[in-house]
């Protein structure tokens, strides 16, 4: 019996504490005079830097669900555990450029069950039935409905280098270094000299045959250039679709109706 207890505490203490919010971090934070000093004291504790715009982007994710938190009257352990299952879930979505929608909430159902049933040392009841639907609600209309700002703002972009090779055209030279005669070194020192005094080189007249070669490349670099541009807008496109269909979907299976807005935006009677 003490093993299984002690298995229980360690296990809370990393999954549901998991050192994030602490009681005296709660003390401060609750006792800050208005928004602006939450704010200040939040980036401290989590050590966030406001001058960037990203790290601003994620305090105000922070700030907003210790709100919905202290709305809902959540204890302190209530309130650390829903901090925790949020950062956890951002950390998953930004740990790939590629979507994970569909994967980063089943992440976050896992730790919402994780927490919302008393079988120790698998889980431990933090939540009530009611909270863990007004949570669900609440990361559906926040966190899961921009869920692609946050993927824009937080993971590195994915560039394409692209190599054409058209079939026809002469292989390039491969660049020799051309060591300068006597006499270019005396046109050059004539030049510096006084460059007034010496007339201009003629420019090289270009010859039909590499004309024709320059007017088929700009031709073909163009429209494979087109092709790639529209096989990206169409990609960009089909993406952005299935992602506002798996949002829809999400809001469905959780029960919500269209249009309903988050449980913070209530006036309690």
């Amino acid at each position: 019996v003490e093993s299984e207890e002690m298995r229980h505490k360690q296990w809370y203490q990393r999954r549901v504490r998991g050192n994030d919010l602490t009681s005296e971090h709660l003390d401060v934070i609750y006792s800050a005079s208005n928004n602006e000093n939450t704010l200040d004291v939040l980036a401290d504790i989590c050590k966030i830097d406001q001058s960037d715009v990203k790290q601003e982007i994620l305090l105000e994710f922070f700030f907003h669900t210790i709100q919905f938190a202290k709305s809902r009257e959540m204890n302190y352990a209530q309130t650390s555990a829903l901090f925790t299952i949020m950062k956890s879930v951002h950390a998953m979505c930004a740990s790939t450029p590629y979507n994970n929608n569909k994967a980063t909430y089943a992440y976050f159902k896992q730790l919402l069950v994780k927490h919302s049933l008393q079988r120790p040392p698998y889980s431990v009841g933090v939540f009530t039935v009611n909270q863990v639907q007004a949570i669900t609600e609440y990361a559906l209309n926040t966190y899961f409905r921009h869920f692609s700002m946050y993927k824009y703002a937080f993971t590195p972009k994915v560039r394409v280098d692209l190599s054409l090779h058209y079939e026809g055209a002469p292989p390039t030279p491969e660049p020799v270094e051309v060591t300068p005669t006597e006499e270019e070194i005396a046109n050059e020192t004539a030049l510096e000299a006084d460059p007034e005094e010496v007339s201009p080189e003629p420019e090289p007249v270009e010859s039909e045959e590499m004309r024709q070669l320059r007017d088929m490349i700009q031709t073909v670099m163009g429209s494979e250039l087109k092709m790639v541009q529209g096989k990206l807008e169409k990609m960009i496109s089909e993406q952005d679709s299935k992602l506002s269909k798996q949002v829809e979907a999400l809001e469905e299976s959780a029960g919500l109706k269209a249009g309903s807005k988050s449980p913070g935006n209530k006036k309690k009677k």
